[in-house]
């Protein structure tokens, strides 16, 4: 395989490889071909989806037919065996691990998501589970069935999968009905195994009260009514010294606007010289663990990580250091910032959208 992944080919030609299946698209002739026999088929099945020559994907949704329906009865089975027919069991076996499989490689699909005969393919792949949930006579509508066992049809899950990969794979913008997506917006994961082993690092946490004593800093996000910021307040012996608040995108969570107050915290270290000892106060565990895992899939925790090992690089008066700390007791000043950022954003879109409220 090595040497297959080094044949040098002409432009427009490449190879593909992922695990043990490897696949050459080739776009004109090869001379190649004059020393091998090529046979010609109809379909080709790469990666668990079967792609047929006109790109309907009929034999792909009749084999995925097949097997969900003989996945369901023995999910069924072993479900009743086990835990009764208790009502909803079946509703959650559906969501965490029928749905997934019937949308394993929808990617693949792309724009062609949109024609009708693929959305009625993908629906109908819903009926038999919705049965089961609703425990409704076979001869009611697919539709129907969506709306009483109250489940997002399929090809709708489909769009939103593939606009997942669009925005965080492919970096492109997004429009849904009316509303545009911006990747920007969206975090950019990475390939933990795409990074040296030398730079795999944990930053570890404690847990203690503050002392009052030198550099103390506590930081917080804010997600109300749709509307997110972060904030940061700085302590020197008990002495509040500065303070900041940031907007982020309403498309942001809980979780971004917690790193986005850790990353507000570094940049002030920045910007002063050698120091005996700071601590971060913050209450958010999850991204405590984050920084304390090895191996990290978030671009914004790695970069956390990078700048935290060069400040310890930076600085010889280094002692205690720099110290990340849960502290899950109120910080009077912080909360006043974060209410002061909530009223701020409030009153902004109140004069961007005056007919709304």
């Amino acid at each position: 395989m090595n040497t297959a992944l080094n044949l040098p080919l002409p432009q427009g030609s490449h190879i593909q490889a992922y695990a043990d299946d490897i696949i050459v698209v080739i776009r004109e002739t090869l001379p190649l071909f004059r020393f091998i026999t090529i046979q010609v088929v109809n379909n080709i099945k790469y990666l668990g989806v079967t792609r047929d020559c006109c790109l309907t994907f009929t034999k792909h949704f009749k084999a995925l037919r097949d097997k969900t329906d003989s996945l369901i009865y023995k999910l069924s089975t072993v479900a009743n065996e086990i835990y009764s027919k208790r009502s909803g069991l079946f509703r959650k076996i559906y969501y965490e691990a029928i749905e997934p499989y019937l949308l394993f490689g929808v990617g693949a699909l792309g724009n062609i998501l949109k024609l009708k005969k693929i959305r009625y393919s993908l629906n109908s792949l819903q009926r038999r589970p919705l049965i089961k949930i609703t425990k409704a006579y076979r001869t009611i509508s697919t539709e129907a069935l969506q709306v009483i066992a109250g489940v997002v049809p399929l090809d709708i899950k489909a769009k939103g999968v593939f606009g997942k990969f669009l925005l965080t794979t492919i970096n492109n913008d997004i429009k849904f009905g009316s509303k545009i997506f911006k990747w920007e917006y969206y975090e950019t994961r990475l390939d933990p195994y795409n990074i040296h082993a030398a730079d795999n690092i944990s930053i570890t946490y404690d847990k203690h009260k503050p002392s009052g004593e030198e550099i103390e800093i506590y930081t917080d996000g804010s997600n109300i009514n749709d509307q997110v910021g972060a904030a940061i307040v700085v302590f020197y012996y008990n002495a509040e010294i500065f303070n900041r608040t940031i907007t982020l995108s309403d498309f942001a969570t809980m979780y971004q606007a917690e790193v986005t107050g850790v990353k507000m915290t570094l940049e002030f270290i920045s910007t002063f010289g050698p120091f005996n000892n700071i601590n971060l106060y913050t209450d958010s565990l999850s991204v405590l663990e984050a920084l304390n895992t090895f191996k990290t899939s978030q671009q914004d925790i790695l970069a956390i990580k990078n700048d935290i090992l060069e400040m310890s690089k930076k600085n010889p008066l280094h002692s205690t250091g720099f110290q990340l700390t849960l502290e899950f007791r109120g910080m009077k000043q912080l909360i006043v910032l974060l209410k002061k950022l909530q009223r701020d954003l409030t009153l902004k879109k109140i004069q961007r959208n005056p007919l709304n409220n």
